[in-house]
């Protein structure tokens, strides 16, 4: 049998203080089950290790620990009818605390696969358990989203549970009252010791509750009348503290989506046009998506003054700039657009042999636009950047770079039986990393040819 602290020498078996860490009983267990393991150092250790065995099978379990803790104070209590009993002081300050807590705090670990939630627990007064608290959910905020699929899940359940004062055993936290009550009461503190005990007669432990009972009308028989013993309750959740750790379990997913949205919202200068061509469901096989295509020399571009005239019609996405009396094909082909380039774009097919400007339709920043009732035929598929239209509503007023897909589209209508069969191609203008396509660089004024 140990001390008070230590009942039944668990913690002596381990070699470690009541006020050890997790991680510091579980390194003292693995150490010590190396050094008496029957297996590696016979059988005259075989007791040892059975009873650092025992003694961590309790410590590792936070609601066992908790239980076992408690069961000093009460045996103690039991034992001292008479002498002068110290009350219990927090583990983490070192002050007494009238009415303590044994509480557990989860810290989260994880990184890919792997998640630990690692207990800190001890006994708490109210103020050492919020910045407890609010240690183990800063820990976790940095440390506990990088494993899958367990880690955000528990992230969030740990700085919640530690927002909410974390987790209390109750066991403990009745025998420590009454504990508390007797050691007041033996050093004449007859108001905290009645203050206690009438908290203690709501105890799910019937025997203290039957003795906290007893114990008050004791203390009334001999006169005591106490004017206002009903204490204040230290542990309720104050709405502030909560909202901090609300803030810490929503501070990261902010930030990552911040981080994501901010990528994706990149300056024109930044951003890299890219095509991505896919078939339609006639069977025709996907072309490859296209690398980065490289920005037009910025001497291309036309010089600006605030006095240069701007499109009055301030066309929409989807807006067909010229052409649409090239577009009279009801069965015709469809070249669709997604601008991620992070600026305005006009978009412009161009027959092959001729190099006549068939149309070209205005795609608005993160939009996209299709050119439709294309007939059969070559085509280039050429592009600009820039942030308002010119006075003729075709051009821009400033073009910031230029480029031409490489190769030709040829469109051609199959008719088969029962169907007609034209084509759909997809081009995407964002930067693609590791595409297979380069598209060529063009100037302001072969982009404006007519």
């Amino acid at each position: 049998m140990g001390s008070s602290n230590d009942p039944d020498g668990h913690y002596a078996a381990l070699g470690v203080p009541p006020t050890a860490t997790f991680d510091q009983v579980k390194n003292a267990y693995r150490r010590l089950a190396k050094e008496t393991h029957p297996d590696t150092s016979g059988s005259s250790s075989a007791a040892c290790f059975q009873s650092i065995s025992a003694a961590y099978a309790i410590l590792s379990d936070p609601e066992a620990r908790a239980k076992y803790d408690s069961a000093g104070y009460q045996a103690e209590a039991e034992g001292t009818r008479e002498a002068t009993i110290d009350p219990i002081c927090c583990s983490r300050c070192g002050q007494v605390a009238a009415q303590p807590r044994y509480v557990v705090f989860w810290r989260v670990y994880s990184l890919l696969l792997a998640t630990i939630r690692s207990p800190v627990q001890g006994v708490f007064c109210a103020q050492c358990a919020r910045k407890e608290a609010f240690a183990a959910s800063l820990v976790t905020m940095f440390t506990g989203w990088w494993g899958v699929p367990w880690g955000p899940i528990h992230t969030i359940a740990a700085i919640l549970r530690n927002g909410l004062g974390g987790k209390p055993s109750k066991v403990a936290q009745e025998r420590m009252l009454w504990f508390n009550c007797l050691a007041f009461l033996s050093r004449g503190d007859l108001h905290l010791a009645h203050a206690l005990a009438s908290r203690s007669c709501s105890a799910s432990d019937l025997a203290i509750a039957h003795k906290a009972q007893k114990l008050l009308h004791d203390l009334e028989a001999t006169g005591y009348r106490p004017q206002q013993s009903r204490l204040r309750n230290p542990w309720r959740v104050r709405p502030m503290e909560f909202l901090k750790h609300l803030a810490m379990a929503a501070a990261m997913p902010l930030l990552i989506t911040g981080l994501l949205v901010h990528y994706d919202s990149r300056t024109p200068s930044a951003a890299r046009p890219v095509s991505h061509r896919t078939a339609p469901p006639s069977g025709r096989p996907p072309m490859a998506a296209t690398d980065a295509a490289k920005p037009a020399e910025s001497g291309q571009a036309m010089a600006v003054s605030g006095l240069v005239p701007r499109c009055a019609l301030g066309p929409g996405n989807g807006h067909i700039l010229e052409g649409r009396q090239n577009l009279t094909r009801i069965d015709g082909h469809v070249v669709t657009i997604r601008n991620g380039s992070g600026g305005n774009a006009i978009v412009r097919l161009r027959e092959s042999v001729s190099n006549r400007r068939i149309a070209s339709v205005f795609v608005a920043d993160g939009a996209t636009a299709s050119l439709r009732k294309i007939p059969d035929g070559t085509y280039r598929i050429q592009y600009a950047f820039g942030d308002h239209l010119a006075k003729d509503c075709r051009s821009f007023v400033q073009t910031h770079r230029a480029g031409q897909f490489p190769g030709e589209e040829t469109f051609a209508t199959r008719t088969t039986a029962t169907e007609i069969i034209t084509q759909e191609m997809t081009y995407t203008l964002y930067a693609v990393p590791l595409g297979n396509v380069t598209p060529k660089s063009i100037t302001t004024q072969e982009f404006d040819a007519q």
